[in-house]
C-alpha cells in the first residue's frame, strides 16, 4: 500500500522568506544595471554638468569635507554622473568601491603616491606599458620613491628576493602590453600576503569581461577606461578596491592633486559598458584567427599572443574566458621589415591606442615603448622587429588578406 505524502503547509512568513532568495545578477547583465539603486530615475545615466552642489547645513558641510558622511561636494571630488560609472565598475569587478580618474596613467600615480609616497619602494613587473615604465624608472625616483623592475616576472623566487623591508606594493600588468604576459595572479597575490604586501593588477587589456583579479587574491585593480571599456571614444581611469582605500584616496592624494574625469566622459564610458562583453567576445575571435594565420607564416619569427606558443595551455587555465584584442609579432629583417608591413597596410590605422572597432598598429620600440633603452626593451622583451596589433571588429578575412598583401612587400 502506497504511503501518503504529507503536505507541509507554509507559513507566510516562510513563503516570504524564499520568494526573497538573493537574487545575484550575472556579469553580462551588471554591465547594464550594474551599480543600479531603488533611487534611480532615470532609463539612462544622467549628465550632471555641475562644478558644486548645495552642502545644506553647517553641521553637513562640515562632515562632507571631513568625510564623515557621503553627498556630492565638488565635481572634482564627486560627481552623480561619475559615481554611477563608479558603481557600474565596481559591480563588474566584484569590488567595494572604486574611484574614475582623469587617465589610466593617472590611476596608476596615485596608487604610487598612496603606498609608497614618500620613502616607499614598489616591486614590479618589467612587462609594463611604456608610460608605465618611464613613471617608475625616472619620475617616483625623484619623489622618493624606489622602483624595482623584476626582469624575469614569471620567477617568483625574484619577487620574494627584491623585497624591502619598506616595500609598499607589488604591479603587474595581465595580460602586459605589448608581449601579452598572462601572469598567475592567484600565486603572485599569495606571495605578497605572505610578506603583508598588496597586489596592484592593471587589468585593462582583460576587463572584467575576461578576468576580475580581486576574486583570485588581488587587493587592487586599475584600469585604462580610454581602452576597451569605452570603445576608443574617450579617455579616463579607474581604481577598484576596498571601501576604505577609495575613501583615503578620494578624501587625500585625488582631492587635493585633481586627477578627476569629466561627468561628459563618465556618461559615454556608462553607455560603453553596456556593450562590453560583445564586443570583447568578437576581439578575442578575430585575434585568435589573426594569431593563427600569423604563426604559420614564413615570414614572421614570433607571433605574442597567449593561445599560440608552448605557454597556450598554462594560459587558458589562467585566463579561460580569452585574451582579448592585443597582440605583437616579430617580423624577420628587424625594423627595415617592420617599418615596410606598416607602412603597406591599408586597413589598419597606424595610431596609438588599444580597444577600437578599427584595427590599429604601431611598432612599439620607436614609439609606446621608445622612452626604453634598446637592453631594457630587450629584458622586457620587445625586439625592433615587434609590430603591435590591436585587432578590431572587421570581418577578420579582411584583417588577414591585409596583412598578407603587406607582408608580401619585404
Amino acid at each position: 500500500m502506497a504511503r501518503k505524502r504529507k503536505i507541509v503547509k507554509m507559513k507566510p512568513a516562510q513563503k516570504k522568506a524564499v520568494a526573497e532568495k538573493p537574487w545575484k545578477l550575472k556579469l553580462k547583465t551588471l554591465e547594464i544595471h550594474g551599480g543600479g539603486s531603488e533611487k534611480d530615475t532615470d532609463l539612462r545615466p544622467g549628465l550632471y554638468r555641475a562644478t558644486a552642489f548645495p552642502l545644506g547645513s553647517f553641521e553637513r558641510a562640515k562632515k562632507l569635507f571631513a568625510g564623515e558622511e557621503r553627498g556630492f561636494i565638488y565635481t572634482r571630488i564627486n560627481n552623480p554622473s561619475v559615481d554611477k560609472l563608479e558603481r557600474r565598475l565596481a559591480a563588474l569587478e566584484g569590488a567595494e568601491a572604486a574611484l574614475a580618474t582623469s587617465s589610466g596613467m593617472s590611476a596608476i600615480t596615485l596608487l604610487s603616491l598612496h603606498f609608497a609616497a614618500p620613502g616607499g619602494h614598489i616591486v614590479s613587473s618589467n612587462r609594463l606599458y611604456g608610460g608605465v615604465f618611464h613613471l617608475f624608472r625616472e619620475n617616483l625616483p625623484k619623489l622618493g620613491i624606489a622602483v624595482k623592475l623584476v626582469e624575469n616576472p614569471f620567477d617568483l623566487k625574484l619577487w620574494e628576493k627584491a623585497i624591502r623591508p619598506n616595500t609598499k606594493l607589488f604591479y603587474i600588468e595581465t595580460p602586459s602590453n605589448p608581449a601579452i604576459d598572462v601572469f598567475d595572479v592567484e600565486a603572485l597575490a599569495r606571495l605578497a600576503h605572505l610578506h603583508n604586501i598588496p597586489l596592484i593588477v592593471d587589468s585593462t587589456l582583460a576587463t572584467p569581461a575576461l578576468l576580475q583579479p580581486l576574486n583570485l587574491g588581488a587587493d587592487v585593480v586599475v584600469h585604462s577606461l580610454s581602452k576597451y571599456m569605452g570603445d576608443g571614444e574617450v579617455i579616463g581611469g579607474a581604481i577598484l578596491g576596498g571601501q576604505k582605500l577609495i575613501d583615503d584616496l578620494r578624501l587625500v592624494w585625488f582631492r587635493d592633486t585633481g586627477p578627476c574625469i569629466s561627468p561628459d566622459n563618465a556618461v559615454v564610458l556608462c553607455y560603453h559598458i553596456e556593450s562590453l562583453f560583445g564586443r570583447m567576445a568578437e576581439h578575442c575571435r578575430n585575434t585568435l584567427l589573426v594569431a593563427k594565420y600569423l604563426a604559420r607564416h614564413p615570414k614572421i619569427k614570433k607571433v605574442y599572443y597567449p593561445s599560440v606558443g608552448i605557454k597556450s595551455r598554462l594560459n587558458k587555465k589562467l585566463m579561460p574566458k580569452g585574451f582579448g584584442g592585443l597582440m605583437a609579432f616579430e617580423v624577420k629583417g628587424g625594423t627595415r621589415s617592420a617599418k615596410t608591413i606598416l607602412e603597406n597596410l591599408k586597413l589598419f590605422w597606424h595610431a596609438p591606442n588599444i580597444g577600437e572597432a578599427r584595427s590599429l598598429v604601431i611598432h612599439p620600440a620607436t614609439t609606446t615603448h621608445g622612452q626604453l633603452t634598446q637592453k631594457e626593451r630587450a629584458r622586457a622583451g620587445i625586439p625592433d622587429g615587434m609590430i603591435r596589433l590591436s585587432i578590431g571588429r572587421e570581418h577578420p578575412q579582411d584583417l588577414i588578406y591585409d596583412l598578407s598583401q603587406a607582408l608580401s612587400k619585404i
